[in-house]
């Protein structure tokens, strides 16, 4: 949900019928990677986090040079020697605060390709490497990824967006250059406003990839010269160099999806990563491996890599830490989304007891363990130490995967019970109501309110009502009243019942507050309950327009809404017309 900030900021892009309110949302929970953050890099990052995309992360090993300053714009001479992703972040984090920028300082290669990009929406490749641009094409083809592209050598330019189901990059370059025909913008040359605008083209095209404005995959070229913008079609082609990235499993599987592998033919193998006490309460089943967090590093070489894996811990946070550091490690696997409390929630008996394949075990059957030599012992610090730095990087990947269902989980619950809290107190307005009403029929005195008003302190009126069956004279309500000002002028210092008054067969009750007074005008001699009514009322008009009440500038539209407490009052009557009244 956007905020008030957020829709004045973006109010231009929201105006446009293909955004709304609706698409600034959708921008707001969008994840990139961009990789590289160089000539490209840069303008495609400002013009996305003015655009309000609300998740980037940021890759690029390189630091900030002198020559980088001319065509990368979100760099200063001061910038000169520091990592240019730390120094992007600043930049952008002042352009758009609310934005989640991450930065990651090292270069992307196939061990850690996967997981950066497994974790976003779409990927921006603004390498000016080979290799990267590569290994992008084939990860985004292999877990269905879509992939924006972008390069550039002198005058010429090309961008690209793929979609799952085209051949992406290795469909129009099948084979990466000769490495001696490779040139860079140092030796070719380029020109910054053509950077910028190539830049540009991308960061275009990822806004409309973020509203679903993109149906189908388009390579463009672009030509500095003429300053045109050529089209072309992305053949339909499978890439075979992406086979072995192919995925038996999906990242993450719920219970119901692991229920029905593990009833096929070909279930996969589940591996625990609890410790031994949280095992020894509850398995999934007998028959799987246990692998403690941490060991995990150490027993890595004990896993399969036919993919057909599923990992599991408690809540299903330690099992996706691992799935991620695993598959960084180039091994394809998976991981029970909830954990085994969420496999126990989904697969429950109808007396509620766990069904078969999450039986209690009295104790574990496996063999134990061999005490580990002082050179396993010191191998297994070495690659914990290892695998804590890879969770380090991968951390954000696990957090927004998993918490934030439980985040998520949590905010529905708290909302539930704000509602019912709400409920709650509605009802014991009801019968607080109800209480007052019963008492007044229960009074033996009978009257008739045929008149309420509400005063400001210096007498001007900010609103009435009147019963049905009012008779009283107007004249006679309107000298009333001004006894009841002038009464209340020499009553200032008081506060809540400040008087009553008489005059005939009528009466007259009044109410003070901090701001104002509600007079009740009655035929018949009124009970307690009625001064109660006023009471009440009084204090909710204060609370609820205090405002208003403190710097009443003399609109009396302003408090329109308050008719209704003094209607509540009428309604406390015992009788609804004077021949009732004893």
């Amino acid at each position: 949900m956007l905020n008030d900030k957020a829709k004045q900021i973006f109010s231009r892009q929201i105006t446009l019928p293909e955004v709304g309110e609706k698409g600034q949302e959708e921008l707001e929970d969008t994840g990139i990677l961009i990789v590289g953050m160089g000539g490209l890099g840069c303008p495609v990052a400002h013009y996305l986090v003015s655009s309000g995309i609300g998740y980037l992360t940021l890759i690029d090993p390189d630091k900030v040079e002198l020559s980088n300053l001319s065509r990368q714009p979100l760099y200063s001479e001061a910038d000169v020697g520091n990592l240019k992703v730390n120094a992007a972040k600043k930049v952008l984090a002042n352009l758009n605060p609310a934005a989640v920028i991450n930065e990651v300082s090292e270069e992307l290669n196939k061990d850690n390709a996967l997981t950066y990009v497994s974790s976003h929406d779409f990927v921006i490749d603004c390498t000016d490497n080979v290799d990267s641009r590569y290994i992008l094409s084939d990860i985004c083809q292999s877990i269905d990824k879509p992939l924006i592209h972008g390069g550039i050598r002198a005058f010429e330019g090309n961008t690209g967006v793929f979609l799952p189901g085209s051949g992406y990059y290795r469909a129009l370059y099948p084979k990466p250059p000769a490495p001696e025909s490779i040139q860079d913008c140092s030796t070719t040359g380029v020109l910054s406003s053509f950077v910028g605008w190539v830049g540009m083209h991308q960061a275009m095209l990822a806004v409309q990839l973020a509203l679903d404005l993109i149906k189908e995959s388009a390579f463009y070229f672009l030509d500095g010269r003429k300053g045109t913008i050529r089209q072309v079609e992305v053949p339909d082609a499978v890439v075979e160099e992406t086979k072995e990235l192919s995925k038996a499993l999906p990242d993450h599987m719920s219970p119901s999806e692991l229920k029905e592998r593990l009833e096929s033919d070909n279930p996969p193998l589940l591996i625990d990563v609890r410790g031994a006490a949280e095992r020894a309460e509850v398995k999934i089943e007998a028959n799987d491996i246990h692998i403690p967090m941490d060991v995990f590093a150490q027993r890595l070489e004990g896993i399969p890599r036919h993919g057909n894996v599923v990992l599991y811990c408690h809540l299903g946070i330690r099992s996706n830490s691992a799935r991620a550091w695993v598959e960084s490690q180039g091994i394809a696997i998976s991981h029970l989304s909830g954990g085994i409390e969420a496999w126990l929630f989904e697969n429950m008996d109808d007396e509620g007891n766990p069904i078969a394949l999450a039986n209690k075990m009295e104790s574990d059957d496996s063999e134990p363990e061999k005490p580990l030599s002082l050179e396993e012992q010191n191998a297994q610090v070495v690659a914990n130490a290892k695998m804590e730095a890879e969770l380090e990087k991968i951390k954000t990947d696990s957090e927004h995967s998993e918490l934030s269902s439980l985040i998520d989980l949590k905010d529905r619950l708290l909302k539930q019970s704000l509602e019912v809290e709400k409920q709650k107190q509605e009802h014991e307005l009801k019968l607080e109501e109800m209480k007052i009403s019963a008492e007044a029929q229960k009074n033996d005195t009978k009257f008739l309110v045929e008149a309420v008003y509400l005063v400001y302190n210096d007498g001007r009126l900010l609103g009435h009502v009147f019963s049905e069956d009012q008779q009283t004279d107007a004249e006679i309500l309107t000298s009333m009243l001004m006894a009841v000002n002038d009464f209340v002028a020499d009553s200032l210092g008081a506060t809540g019942n400040i008087g009553n008054l008489e005059f005939g067969a009528n009466s007259i009750v009044i109410e003070k507050g901090d701001n104002c007074y509600m007079v009740s005008m009655n035929y018949g001699e009124p009970s307690d309950s009625l001064r109660q009514g006023l009471r009440k009322q009084i204090e909710l008009i204060e609370e609820n327009y205090s405002d208003k009440l403190e710097k009443w500038d003399g609109d009396v539209s302003s408090f329109e809404g308050c008719n209704t407490n003094l209607v509540k009052v009428l309604m406390e009557s015992t009788v609804r017309d004077r021949s009732e009244v004893a």
